[in-house]
């Protein structure tokens, strides 16, 4: 019996395995030799939280059938193989240690005889050897994963539970972590892989660091929140941040501890692989027994693409971003995972994006996210979770509920340097737009707004052109600002006044250049009866939507969630400490313009992760060349590089540095992306009638998420029913739908499509 759902109830993370035919790995590769141990996503160390709609999902899709892996975190899984003496050794283990046989679940492993793995709970910052000496044959595994019970073996047998079950996994005995406990060693993860780390490696990075008079602030904060978190804080992890500080002349003396101490209650999205980055960039290099535990368990056979994102979760962010999108979707009661998942991107978007800039392309984070969704299911509740974290952050002040017109949009440039949209029903907007246009009339003044969100979009980083009547409107406002500024600094100067009356100098002498550095975001909601009209080929390839990133909630009936897991707290003061420093540092809610505070920060790349970026941008270039053989929808992918890497900037952003991981996400949720707006054109076109046909039933399903033959038939009601049921046999026959019973717990079987 499979228990992957239980391990799931405890807190403990799973992940599909590749099955196998005639003694072959199903995953594609015939010299794989990780036969049904060979996990189906190639980053399977980021195993999420499934959601129970995934795994309801992947159980419809088959993913199950043959086992599963479980991830090594948090654990530590004592592993028997007899083959190599391991029951000798675990005999003379149960001597020396008598607690290891009453762990809570033990399981025979596929190989059978006294080969087996036993369960225990270890503290997750425990570093620990893999094999001791005394014990050949066992793997004390506290990282990697293992096959879970019920799966099956090359042998033909299954894993197969001797005692207990995941709900009765207990601490690891004190005796037998003392034992395998490395010496003055902290666990830490880079890229997903976990490494151990001493005090002198700490040192050693620190002292390639440069700090100086010249070192960015941020750098400096960055530094002590990963230490903090890596030494768990403890006294020996302080000792090292205050004698480094020392050096530059960000040491405060008095403030120090009370900084370190406010690591401890701060969201911290620092990891050690921050630290690790600031060294390798200044010229430190790891010893080889830095890395000597780093356990590749079943690595990806040759020729696995690199930019695979099969495994990716699009509803769980990696990182701060992960965070703010459970906290938004856990206030909702019905399940809109999509929407917060674009709520909290929008949330860094406009939180942090005027102080960061991306040095690879130049670019900033500024996004339009477009949400999706059915009438009562939720909306509401997810742009006032977003607007709550914005009034956290102190950017409220220029946040804007709609769009009225051109010279609005400019007003509010003028007010702030950002302008936050956060629109409610923002279809309507671009209905009457798209309705004006087609009467004329109008139309010119209303697709000023349009113009003018295309224009500002990409001036984030420069100045955006105003006309002459609107130009001596801003100058005016500007001055009578500044002799305000200006008489406040003469009867009480404080840094920041100084500082704002030096900015408004700047852009008012600038003015002929235009507004410096507009910031602006949109974040809006919509119906799909409401978008999926507006989105022609046009649209999608040309217009405002082409360059919105869509998060689309296919289930319009989602079931509610009980109202005491819906609970509808503050923003916790940790997440609110975080998304202040992500706007301005040692900020301090005075209701002050909203403009960038502090330097520009530049946001670096590892380079696995920029060779990567560089994989994709030629991948969408490839996509874009098939796609103009066909249609005049090359934009779309053309468009896909610079989605990727503002989005992969924004998940970057907390953390300070750019991971393969942020990329991965980033690449497949934008892949998502360009396939909604090519079937949504599709499904609009009005030359093809099979063409639109074919893209409207395609956007109703996912590998994910299937509708059964009435649901697409009702969705497509305006085609003959016997053409949409001729269309599916079609794309099923083309494989690009494939047919699964689905047998829920409760209800009745049925027959659900699902995409390839």
């Amino acid at each position: 019996m499979m228990l992957y759902n239980d391990f799931i109830e405890s807190n403990v993370r799973i992940f599909p395995l590749w099955g196998a035919t005639a003694g072959a790995c199903d995953c594609g590769n015939p010299d794989c030799e990780a036969v049904y141990k060979h996990p189906r996503a190639a980053n399977w160390q980021h195993s999420p939280e499934w959601s129970e709609d995934q795994i309801e999902a992947m159980e419809e899709s088959g993913q199950f059938d043959t086992g599963y892996g479980v991830l090594v975190y948090g654990l530590l899984v004592i592993d028997v193989d007899e083959r190599n003496g391991g029951a000798a050794s675990y005999a003379k283990l149960v001597e020396n240690v008598p607690h290891v046989a009453s762990a809570g679940l033990i399981v025979r492993t596929g190989s059978g005889g006294e080969s087996k793995h036993l369960y225990f709970r270890l503290p997750e910052d425990a570093a620990l050897v893999q094999s001791h000496v005394d014990y050949p044959g066992i793997d004390f595994k506290s990282s990697g994963y293992v096959v879970g019970p019920g799966s099956l073996h090359a042998s033909g047998n299954r894993y197969e539970v001797l005692h207990g079950d995941p709900s009765d996994i207990d601490q690891a005995p004190a005796a037998l972590v003392d034992m395998l406990r490395k010496p003055e060693r902290h666990r830490a993860s880079v890229n997903g892989s976990m490494v151990d780390v001493s005090n002198g490696d700490l040192r050693n990075m620190l002292d390639c660091i440069p700090n100086t008079g010249s070192t960015d602030y941020e750098q400096w904060i960055r530094i002590g929140m990963a230490l903090h978190l890596v030494t768990s804080g403890d006294e020996e992890g302080y000792q090292l941040w205050e004698e480094w500080s020392a050096k530059g002349d960000k040491h405060n003396p008095g403030m120090m501890p009370k900084k370190w101490h406010s690591f401890g209650k701060s969201a911290n999205p620092v990891t050690f692989g921050t630290l690790a980055h600031y060294a390798e960039d200044a010229g430190w290099v790891a010893p080889v027994e830095f890395t000597s535990d780093i356990h590749w368990e079943d690595p990806e056979p040759e020729g696995t693409p690199s930019l695979s994102t099969e495994g990716v979760d699009l509803l769980r962010p990696p990182g701060f971003v992960g965070q703010l999108a459970a906290w938004i979707n856990k206030r909702n009661r019905h399940p809109r995972q999509n929407l917060a998942v674009a709520a909290a991107l929008a949330t860094i978007s406009s939180v942090a994006g005027m102080r960061y800039v991306d040095p690879l392309d130049g670019i900033t984070p500024n996004l339009f996210l477009f949400g999706v969704s059915g009438s009562a299911t939720g909306k509401e509740s997810i742009l006032k979770s977003h607007q709550e974290l914005l009034k956290a952050a102190g950017v409220s002040p220029a946040v804007h509920g709609g769009l009225k017109s051109e010279q609005e949009i400019y007003r509010n440039l003028v007010r702030h340097q950002a302008a936050l949209y956060v629109i409610d029903e923002l279809g309507e907007t671009f209905a009457k737009i798209m309705s004006a246009r087609a009467r004329g009339g109008s139309a010119p003044y209303l697709e000023g707004i349009v113009g003018a969100l295309l224009s500002i979009y990409s001036k984030a980083n420069s100045h955006a052109l105003i006309t002459g009547d609107l130009k001596e409107e801003v100058t005016k406002a500007l001055r009578a600002e500044l002799a305000s500024v200006t008489k406040q600094v003469d009867s009480n100067p404080t840094e920041a006044m100084e500082a704002r009356q030096t900015n408004l100098i700047r852009q008012i002498d600038g003015i002929d250049n235009g507004l410096e550095n507009p910031y602006l975001c949109l974040f809006g909601l919509t119906t799909p009866e409401r978008f999926d009209k507006l989105m022609d080929a046009d649209m999608a390839a040309n217009g405002f939507m082409g360059r919105s990133l869509i998060f689309r909630e296919l289930e319009d009936n989602p079931k509610s969630k009980n109202r005491k897991d819906c609970a509808k707290p503050h923003v916790p003061d940790a997440m609110a400490a975080t998304l202040r420093n992500l706007y301005a540092p040692g900020y301090s809610e005075t209701g002050d313009r909203v403009e960038r505070i502090g330097n520009v920060v530049e946001i670096p790349t590892r380079p696995d992760a920029e060779a990567m970026l560089d994989e994709i941008e030629y991948a969408f270039w490839e996509m874009a060349e098939g796609v103009k053989e066909r249609s005049n929808l090359t934009p779309i992918p053309r468009r896909g590089y610079e989605q990727v890497a503002k989005i992969s900037m924004t998940l970057a952003i907390p953390e300070g540095l750019r991971t393969v991981e942020h990329v991965r996400w980033a690449y497949a949720m934008v892949l998502r992306d360009v396939d909604e707006k090519m079937k949504l054109a599709m499904s609009n076109s009005t030359e093809n009638k099979e063409d639109a046909l074919i893209g409207k039933i395609l956007g109703l399903v996912t590998k994910d998420h299937g509708e059964t033959l009435g649901r697409i038939r009702n969705k497509c009601r305006d085609y003959r029913k016997e053409d949409v049921d001729k269309c599916v046999e079609r794309l099923e026959e083309a494989g690009k739908l494939s047919k699964v019973e689905n047998k829920p717990k409760r209800g009745r079987p049925s027959i659900k499509f699902f995409a390839r």
